[in-house]
């Protein structure tokens, strides 16, 4: 698992969810916006590159 996506309780009008990466087995603090389709996120620590497509799968999921 490298992206986490958490879902936003649905009472309020402007609910949407929130994207975290997985480093290393730990949840990151920060939120992550999804990238533009030619630039990927590259984690500074892991060095993994979460593409556009990892965050929609993770929305998809919930987890991906």
């Amino acid at each position: 698992m490298i992206l986490k996506y958490e879902y936003d309780p649905l009472d309020t009008e402007d609910a949407r969810g929130h994207f975290y990466h997985v480093c290393q087995g730990r949840v990151q603090e920060t939120e992550l916006p999804i990238p533009p389709p030619d630039r990927p996120y590259e984690c500074p620590h892991c060095g993994i590159e979460l593409e556009q497509e990892d965050f929609l799968l993770a929305q998809q999921r919930g987890w991906a």
